[in-house]
């Protein structure tokens, strides 16, 4: 027996080691980020998440990206910080091979980016977990 599990979670290169890629969230009940380690952390590797709405000359493309304010949960807004904006930090000691996992507790917008912060962001690759086509 064949099993498909990409039919319902696809897998998008969000980011290559250098650069953001991109992806387009609105086709999907659900995301995420899956990011692996290329090269040992010397130091936390640290990652904002910008969101784009649809371009208004081209709805296929992303318009201007903005920061993604960290927030606890979608319906509550205790424990939230503010403007503080979203991050996403892979910790210094993780080994080349490491595999870790992250998401945002609400869909921001039409479109998603990672944006380097700061460390040895380099050394990362990541793809954006697509889950259930709606």
């Amino acid at each position: 027996m064949n099993l498909n599990t990409a039919i319902q979670s696809q897998g998008i290169i969000a980011w290559a080691g250098a650069t953001g890629n991109p992806v387009d969230i609105r086709k999907h009940t659900s995301f995420s980020f899956t990011f692996q380690v290329t090269a040992d952390l010397v130091a936390d590797a640290e990652f904002f998440v910008r969101a784009a709405p649809a371009s208004d000359l081209d709805p296929c493309v992303p318009g201007a990206f903005v920061a993604v304010p960290e927030v606890i949960s979608c319906a509550s807004n205790w424990g939230a910080r503010g403007e503080v904006e979203s991050k996403i930090i892979l910790p210094a000691g993780a080994v080349k091979g490491s595999i870790c996992t992250a998401t945002l507790p609400c869909k921001p917008d039409a479109f998603v980016r990672l944006v380097s912060a700061a460390g040895p962001t380099t050394n990362v690759i990541a793809v954006v977990v697509l889950t259930g086509p709606r």
